[in-house]
């Protein structure tokens, strides 16, 4: 009885950002990842901690960075905020607003960041990528720094928005989430490192 054997590590996640990509082919990532931003949004909680509620958007967030080019990873992320803007139920828990009452809603200076974030991750990942090998250093540096106009221009927004001091809005909008952004940074990192290869060699050793 033959056995199935999983080739590690793996290779495919480079055709999403390859040199090769048609116009059309990068379009329609773009908007596959904007989708899947849209779609971890939904999947939310809110607490008594916090007004601002718990989802997977960052995770979605920094997917996005992995698996496309910098440029093309901040598109997705302004797509994602187009399709909001334009009245789409894209935002947390079928949120389809940016903007209430000629305001940004409460919540819009972490969603204002996300593309600048896909970009910083991409930038990591785009360093593997030339290189042809995981680059962890890089890529952790970027997923973190990734994060600070996130949390920055989030939580200044967040203050001005429901009249707060700066300190009141980082207890609200960032002491509860650090743990929660690690998590998935640490996840990712484990996939990056474990799970996928940065080598495009790798490819045409696994079809012999």
């Amino acid at each position: 009885m033959s056995s199935i054997s999983w080739k590690k590590p793996l290779t495919w996640h480079l055709d999403f950002s390859s040199e090769e990509r048609t116009e059309l082919e990068r379009v329609a990532l773009i908007g596959i990842f904007a989708t899947l931003t849209a779609f971890c949004a939904q999947l939310a909680f809110i607490t008594p901690w916090t007004p601002v509620p718990y989802t997977f958007q960052t995770f979605a967030v920094m997917m996005t960075g992995v698996f496309l080019k910098r440029n093309d990873a901040f598109l997705s992320g302004f797509i994602y905020l187009a399709m909001g803007a334009l009245g789409a139920p894209v935002f947390a828990k079928g949120g389809a607003e940016l903007f209430s009452d000629g305001a940004l809603i409460a919540s819009g200076g972490y969603l204002l960041a996300f593309p600048f974030a896909s970009a910083l991750v991409a930038e990591g990942l785009d360093r593997s990528r030339a290189c042809g090998f995981a680059d962890i250093k890089a890529q952790l540096i970027c997923w973190f720094v990734a994060m600070i106009p996130v949390y920055m221009v989030g939580t200044l927004w967040l203050a001005e928005a429901y009249g707060v001091s700066f300190s009141q809005a980082l207890e609200w909008g960032v002491t509860p989430f650090l743990l929660w952004d690690a998590m998935k940074i640490i996840l990712l990192a484990f996939v990056t490192t474990k799970v996928l290869s940065f080598a495009a060699d790798d490819s045409a050793e696994d079809e012999e």
